[in-house]
């Protein structure tokens, strides 16, 4: 296969002016794994905004477990044939298993499975594996970061979040170009930290992380999980991954869908990392999508209060 090079943009790593296409046909280091099932993904540019659009057809074809009802599980023990080879697991028998997505949507795409066991959602898995899941999503950050310009950590969890397998699990997935999103939120670290100085509605804190309900959240419900200390550097801890299995729990008593994002800035030393995360409960209609402006339906204060309310 022709090798096209990998496209790096400026040297200060935001794009403002991404070519109209990208294609990620460059050869991965051995040590990442690769992405091998579906069409050549393609990444074009709005021809207004110049944001870039991920074209992958091959993610079309995708199993949909919610709608077929399969009795097999590509994820559960016993199956690992039914996924490409693993680029990592911990534990013996495995807890916490990587591999390549088999219907990418670039060719840096990977999945997470969080335990062995089909039944048990993030929320109810040991605070061991869950641990462990966390280490996982910052192990192959890391390592995904050596080719990609930025990575990706998220999680759909049921229909409404886009979630096709039942079986537990994450994503990560690595792309060419810093998002428009991404690019414009780095902005905010200039000159100072917005995250230090935000006093919104808390809902719980431990010695290394804030949890609160954000004033000005685009989604119903939203949280971000902060950390206390300023660093732009994923970090590893059991307190993340208590603050995400509490989190998975309130949400859940709202809506069984809900999504998780880690939000980081590569392209910005001095900037907060954090995560973002919402049950669902509605979509997004005309005026969302065509003005790119939100309707929140529930006030942040109730959320905090709601939320806060889940503690063990």
């Amino acid at each position: 296969m022709g090798l096209a090079p990998f496209w790096r943009g400026n040297d200060c790593g935001v794009d403002e002016h991404p070519p109209s296409r990208l294609r990620t046909s460059w050869r991965r280091p051995a040590h990442l794994g690769r992405a091998t099932h579906g069409p050549l993904v393609v990444i074009e540019r709005n021809p207004i905004s110049g944001d870039a659009v991920i074209v992958a057809p091959g993610r079309a074809a995708r199993p949909n477990e919610f709608r077929q009802m399969s009795d097999r599980c590509p994820f559960c023990p016993g199956n690992e044939s039914d996924t490409p080879p693993e680029i990592w697991r911990d534990g013996d028998p495995w807890q916490i298993r990587v591999f390549p997505n088999k219907y990418p949507a670039t060719e840096d795409h990977e999945v997470i499975v969080e335990g062995s066991d089909h039944a048990r959602g993030f929320d109810q898995i040991a605070a061991d594996v869950a641990a462990r899941a966390v280490n996982a999503w910052i192990d192959r950050y890391r390592a995904m970061s050596r080719s990609s310009r930025y990575v990706c950590v998220f999680k759909n969890h049921g229909v409404l979040a886009g979630a096709t397998i039942l079986h537990p699990h994450s994503q990560i997935l690595g792309v060419p170009f810093i998002p428009s999103r991404i690019a414009k939120e780095a902005e905010a670290f200039t000159s100072r930290c917005a995250l230090c100085e935000l006093r919104d509605e808390k809902i719980d804190a431990t010695q290394n992380y804030r949890w609160i309900a954000p004033r000005g959240s685009m989604m119903a419900y939203e949280q971000w999980i902060v950390p206390v200390h300023h660093t732009n550097e994923m970090r590893e801890g059991l307190e993340l991954a208590s603050l995400l299995q509490r989190a998975a729990r309130a949400m859940l008593a709202i809506s069984d869908s809900f999504n998780w994002m880690f939000i980081n800035f590569p392209q910005q030393p001095a900037a907060h990392w954090y995560v973002q995360l919402f049950p669902r409960l509605t979509m997004h209609a005309g005026f969302e999508l065509g003005t790119g402006s939100a309707i929140n339906t529930v006030d942040p204060r109730t959320a905090a209060q709601r939320f806060g309310g889940s503690r063990p």
